[in-house]
C-alpha cells in the first residue's frame, strides 16, 4: 500500500480507537444514577465524584510521560498498550460491587490507558499529514465527538433495560475496545519515529516545547478554553432544567449533548478543510482559525446565560458547538507548526496536560459562583476565560508564531 493511501488508513485506525476511548469515558456520567441506585448505601456522592476526579488526575498527570514514551519508543505499541489498558479498565468497571474497583478500574486504569493515546495519535497524524493536517485533525476530532454522543446514548439505553443494565454498558464497550486493540495490532504499521536512534534526549524533548514561547501561549489559551468549555458542558443540562422546570432530565441531557456536538462536528470539518486550503497562502492560518473559534465562543456563552426560550437555547448551544469545533480543528495542528517533529508526541502530552489540569477547575468554579450568585451569572463569567484564551493566541500571533515555526516535516 502506498504511503499516500496508508495515511488515511492510519487516520481511520487511530480515530476509531479514540472514538471508543472518548465514548467509553462518557459511560460513567451517563449511568451514574444507575450505579448509585445499584450500589446503594455502599457509596456516597462524594465517593462517586472521587472516581471521576481520579480519572482526570490520572489522565492529566500521565500525559507528559505518555508523550515522552511515544517519542522514545514505538508509537504503535504505546498506543496498543493504552487501548488495551483502558478497555480492560472499562470492562472491569462493570463488575464493581463498591467504590474500590471503580476507583482502580475506571479512575486509574482507564485514565492512564487513555493518556497514552493522544500523544501517539497526534504524532502519527502530524508525521503522515502535512498539507492535509487540518482535514486529518478535523476527522480525528469528529470521531471524538461522535464517540461521545453514540456511547452516551447507547450506555443510557443499555442501563434502562434492567437494574444491572449499567454493567452491560461497561462490558460491551470494554469488549469492543479489546477487539479494536487486536485490529490495531494487525493493521497499524510500526512506523519509526522521526529521527534516528540516539538523536533524542529528555533534555532536548523538554526544550523543544518550553523553548518555544508560542507553545506556551497556546497551552495557556487551551487552559482558558477548557476552563470555559468544561464549565458549559457539565452545567448545561442543570441550567436547562432550572430555566425550564417542566423539562425532563433525559430531555435536558439530550439537548445539551446532541446539539452541541452536531455544531462541533460541522465546525471542525469546515474549519479543518479551510485551514488546509489557506495554508499555502497564509503561514499563520492555523493560529488564526484557533483565534476565530475561541472568539466565537464568547457571544454564544453570553447569549446562553440570558436565554429564556427553548428555541433560542438550542440554537445557541448549536452555535457554541460550532465555535468549539472551529477551535478544535487546529488544536494540535497549530501546535505542531512550532515543534521539532522528533518531539511532537511529548509536546502534545505537555500541552494537553497543562490545558486539562487548569481547565478541570472550570466546573468547580462555576459551581461556586452559582451558589454565591446564580447559575446565569456563573455561565456569563465563563466568557471572561474564553476572552483570556483569545488574548493568549493574539500574543502568539503578534510576537512569536512566525519566529517559532519549524520548516521540517
Amino acid at each position: 500500500m502506498k504511503k499516500v493511501d496508508y495515511k488515511w488508513v492510519m487516520l481511520a485506525l487511530v480515530s476509531a480507537a479514540y472514538f471508543l476511548a472518548q465514548g467509553s469515558r462518557q459511560i460513567y456520567a451517563a449511568v451514574l444514577p444507575d450505579i448509585k441506585a445499584a450500589l446503594g448505601g455502599n457509596v456516597s456522592d462524594t465517593s462517586l465524584g472521587l472516581v471521576g476526579s481520579a480519572f482526570t488526575w490520572a489522565f492529566g498527570i500521565m500525559m507528559p510521560f505518555a508523550g515522552l514514551a511515544a517519542d522514545f519508543f514505538r508509537r504503535k505499541w504505546i498506543l496498543v498498550i493504552g487501548s488495551l489498558l483502558f478497555s480492560i479498565g472499562i470492562l472491569l468497571s462493570g463488575f464493581a460491587s463498591g467504590i474500590g474497583l471503580l476507583l482502580i478500574a475506571y479512575g486509574i486504569m482507564n485514565g492512564v490507558g487513555q493518556s497514552l493515546m493522544p500523544p501517539c495519535n497526534s504524532s502519527l497524524i502530524g508525521q503522515f499529514h502535512d498539507d492535509t493536517r487540518g482535514t486529518a485533525f478535523g476527522v480525528y476530532q469528529g470521531a471524538i465527538y461522535l464517540g461521545i454522543v453514540v456511547c452516551s446514548l447507547a450506555a443510557s439505553s443499555l442501563a434502562g433495560n434492567s437494574p444491572d443494565g449499567w454493567r452491560k454498558s461497561f462490558w460491551v464497550f470494554g469488549v469492543i475496545g479489546i477487539l479494536w486493540t487486536i485490529v490495531l495490532i494487525l493493521f497499524l504499521r510500526d512506523t519509526p519515529n522521526v529521527g534516528g536512534k540516539g538523536e533524542v534526549s529528555v533534555k532536548k524533548a523538554l526544550a523543544a516545547f518550553f523553548s518555544k514561547p508560542t507553545a506556551l501561549w497556546m497551552m495557556a489559551a487551551l487552559g482558558f478554553y477548557f476552563f470555559a468549555l468544561y464549565g458549559v458542558k457539565l452545567w448545561t443540562p442543570v441550567f436547562m432544567m432550572r430555566a425550564f422546570p417542566e423539562m425532563a432530565p433525559l430531555t435536558a441531557v439530550f439537548h445539551g449533548i446532541f446539539w452541541f456536538y452536531l455544531g462541533a462536528f460541522v465546525g471542525v470539518t469546515l474549519a479543518g478543510r479551510f485551514s488546509d486550503r489557506m495554508k499555502p497562502k497564509r503561514q499563520t492560518i492555523r493560529f488564526e482559525v484557533e483565534l476565530a473559534g475561541i472568539l466565537l465562543c464568547i457571544p454564544f456563552i453570553l447569549i446562553m446565560s440570558k436565554a429564556t426560550g427553548l428555541t433560542v437555547m438550542i440554537i445557541t448551544i448549536l452555535l457554541f458547538g460550532f465555535a468549539t469545533g472551529v477551535y478544535d480543528s487546529n488544536l494540535y495542528a497549530a501546535l505542531l507548526e512550532v515543534i521539532d517533529p522528533k518531539y511532537r508526541a511529548m509536546a502534545t502530552g505537555i500541552f494537553g496536560s497543562g490545558g486539562c489540569l487548569f481547565g478541570a477547575l472550570g466546573p468547580l468554579v462555576m459551581g461556586l459562583l452559582s451558589d454565591a450568585f446564580s447559575i446565569r451569572t456563573a455561565f456569563a463569567s465563563l466568557a471572561i476565560f474564553a476572552l483570556a484564551g483569545a488574548a493568549c493566541i493574539i500574543m502568539a500571533l503578534v510576537f512569536t508564531a512566525k519566529k517559532d515555526m519549524v520548516t521540517t516535516k
